[in-house]
């Protein structure tokens, strides 16, 4: 399931620095925080990987394949009310014979949310 568009969207697309950044909006009206959780919305870990595919499929311009998640840290929840827009960015990105390695971090400059280190295959 594609998340852009529906579930977020890119504000800004940040190409000052070597590795991508993105700030995105989140939409607490999306049909899946109705059920995670009805009243008081929380982004689910599976939707935040999700957003990470997406943006560094938009960031090098290829399809990619989740192949693992080495790490998964919450910090703190990421509520679509609370904090409707946050920078999603790519701590370091390497690529090797067709899989490609990323870390990612979602924030706002008072806080982090989420770290997450994964790897992907190119389709």
């Amino acid at each position: 399931m594609i998340l852009k568009d529906s579930f977020y969207t890119i504000q800004r697309r940040h190409t000052d620095s070597e590795l991508p950044a993105y700030d995105i909006r989140l939409n607490p009206d999306h049909y899946i925080y109705q059920a995670h959780f009805p009243g008081e919305p929380v982004t689910p870990g599976v939707c935040l990987l999700q957003i990470a595919r997406e943006l560094l499929e938009d960031y090098l311009q290829a399809t990619l394949e989740i192949r693992s998640v080495k790490n998964m840290k919450f910090l703190a929840i990421v509520s679509p009310e609370e904090t409707p827009e946050v920078t999603a960015r790519f701590d370091k990105i390497s690529q090797d014979a067709g899989t490609v390695t990323a870390q990612f971090t979602v924030c706002t400059p008072e806080r982090e949310f989420v770290k997450l280190s994964f790897s992907l295959a190119v389709a």
